[in-house]
C-alpha cells in the first residue's frame, strides 16, 4: 500500500510523453507542474468555472497579438483594396472587436464580461527591404503579411486576457476568410499574450519577463550570434552564393515564378538573392526627380546610393557586364535566383508556359541542354516534350543503325508550373546537394 505526505502528493499519470517547456528559466521559475493547482479543475478532476464572487474589483488591461502570414501578391491586393468581397482590414477590425464580446460563447470556462474597452489595430508587415511608418517591422525570414494588436479592458472581478486573444485570432481569421480565395496559403501564426494589467498577480509584461533570458553563459545576445548558412557559399563563407537560373522566353512566365520561388525560399529561412537581364540597351536609374537620377542626368558615370541598411551601384559600361562577375558579388546571401542568361551555362530551370515564343516563333524545347536541372511547365507541354524527345532519340538510333532503346531516352523532371511550392522546394534540395 503506497502512503502519501501532504508535502508529496502523488503526480498523476501522463500519457507516456515527456514534457519539454521551453520556457526561460526566468519566466518559469521554480514551477512543479503536477503540484500547481488548475483552477478550472475541481478535487474531482472535473472542469467548472471558477467562482470569482469574492475577488475585488479591480480595472484590468490585456493586451494580445497575432499575424497572418501571406504571398506579398495578397498583401498588395489588400493594402489596394482589390479584394472582391471589400475592404479587408475594416471587416477584420470590427470581427476583432465583436469576437472579444461573445468570448465567453465561444471558450467554456470564460465568464461573460462587460468589456469597457475593446480595440483592434492591424499593420503591415514590411519585407527586409522596406521601413515604412505605420507598418510592422519585417521578420527574420522575410515572409509578408498583417500584424493584429488587440487591447481590451474591464472594470471586474477577473482577468481579460482571453477576450484579447480572441480578438486577435478573430480578426486574423477574417483576413484568411476574405482572401482564400487567391491565397489559401496564409498561416496565422504568433498568437499570444503581450501584457495584462491588474488583478491579484498585478502585471505581466512579456517583453519584461524574457529580456534576461536573451542573454547566454558568454554574455551574447542571441540576436547577435552570427547565424551559420546551412546551404554552401554566402554568409559567413565569404564565398560565392551558388545559382540557379530560370529561363525561358518572353512571357513564359518567368518573372511571376521567380517571384512565388524567392518568397517561398525566403519563407523557409534561405537568404534569397537575384539577378534580372533586362534585355534592352540602357535604362533609367531610380526615378525621375530623385537626387541619384539627377546626378546620373548631370553626367555621372557611376552613381552610388548608400542608406543605413542598404546600398545601390549605378554604371555605365562599354559592354555587357557578364553575369559571372555580378555573381562574385553575391556573398551575403545563401543563394540567387537568376531571371534570364539562357546562354550564361548557369543550371537552370527551363519555364515555358506554353512552349512557344509566339512573339519570334521560337520553342522552348531547344532550351534544354546539359545544364536543365528541370523543366516548368503544364501537363500538355510535358507530354509533347516527352513525345519530341522520343521522336528525335529514335530518328538518330535509326540514322545510326542501332536498335532504338526507349530507356536510353534521358529528360529532366518536369515541374508543375503552378505548383511553386514543389518547385521552391526542389530548387532547395538541388542547392543542398552542392554541399
Amino acid at each position: 500500500m503506497t502512503t502519501h505526505t501532504p508535502d508529496k502528493p502523488e503526480r498523476p499519470k501522463t500519457l507516456g510523453r515527456e514534457v519539454h517547456e521551453k520556457y526561460p528559466a526566468s519566466v518559469v521559475g521554480d514551477r512543479d507542474a503536477y503540484r500547481d493547482e488548475l483552477t478550472h479543475v475541481d478535487e474531482h478532476g472535473d472542469v467548472r468555472m471558477v467562482d470569482v464572487g469574492e475577488k475585488a474589483v479591480t480595472q484590468r488591461l490585456a493586451i494580445a497579438e497575432g499575424s497572418i502570414l501571406m504571398h506579398p501578391e495578397t498583401q498588395a491586393m489588400v493594402l489596394e483594396d482589390r479584394a472582391k468581397k471589400g475592404d479587408v482590414l475594416a471587416c477584420a477590425r470590427i470581427a476583432g472587436i465583436m469576437a472579444s464580446k461573445r468570448t465567453s460563447d465561444i471558450i467554456p470556462m470564460c465568464h461573460p464580461l462587460n468589456l469597457t474597452k475593446a480595440k483592434v489595430e492591424i499593420e503591415p508587415i514590411a519585407s527586409g527591404a522596406r521601413r515604412v511608418r505605420g507598418w510592422a517591422p519585417a521578420r527574420e525570414d522575410g515572409r509578408v503579411g498583417f500584424r493584429v494588436r488587440a487591447t481590451c479592458g474591464v472594470t471586474g472581478v477577473t482577468g481579460i486576457e482571453m477576450e484579447a486573444l480572441t480578438a486577435a485570432s478573430a480578426a486574423c481569421l477574417t483576413i484568411y476568410d476574405m482572401c482564400k480565395a487567391v491565397d489559401r496559403g496564409m498561416e496565422v501564426v504568433d498568437v499570444r499574450l503581450l501584457r495584462k494589467e491588474g488583478g491579484r498577480s498585478g502585471v505581466w509584461d512579456r517583453e519584461a519577463e524574457l529580456a534576461a533570458s536573451l542573454t547566454d553563459a558568454d554574455g551574447m545576445d542571441e540576436a547577435e550570434q552570427p547565424v551559420a548558412s546551412a546551404l554552401p557559399g554566402g554568409p559567413n563563407t565569404g564565398a560565392q552564393a551558388p545559382a540557379v537560373a530560370f529561363v525561358g522566353y518572353q512571357n513564359s512566365g518567368k518573372t511571376t515564378l521567380v517571384e512565388k520561388v524567392i518568397s517561398r525560399l525566403t519563407q523557409r529561412g534561405v537568404r534569397v538573392g537575384s539577378v534580372k537581364h533586362h534585355g534592352h540597351k540602357g535604362f533609367e536609374i531610380d526615378q525621375p526627380g530623385k537626387d541619384s537620377w539627377r546626378h546620373a542626368q548631370a553626367g555621372s558615370r557611376h552613381v552610388g546610393l548608400i542608406s543605413p541598411d542598404a546600398y545601390a551601384e549605378y554604371a555605365r559600361t562599354s559592354e555587357e557586364v557578364t553575369v559571372t562577375d555580378i555573381l562574385t558579388r553575391y556573398t551575403d546571401v545563401d543563394a540567387v535566383i537568376v531571371e534570364g542568361y539562357k546562354a550564361a551555362g548557369l543550371p537552370s530551370i527551363v519555364v515555358a508556359r506554353s512552349g512557344i515564343d509566339r512573339m519570334r516563333g521560337r520553342d522552348s524545347f531547344d532550351l534544354i541542354n546539359e545544364n536543365t536541372l528541370a523543366v516548368a511547365c503544364n501537363d500538355v507541354v510535358a507530354r509533347d516534350f516527352r513525345t519530341r524527345a522520343m521522336r528525335a532519340a529514335r530518328a538518330e538510333a535509326e540514322e545510326a543503325g542501332r536498335v532504338f532503346d526507349e530507356e536510353s531516352v534521358q529528360l529532366p523532371p518536369f515541374l508543375d508550373i503552378n505548383d511553386s511550392a514543389a518547385i521552391a522546394s526542389f530548387v532547395y534540395e538541388y542547392l543542398q546537394s552542392l554541399q
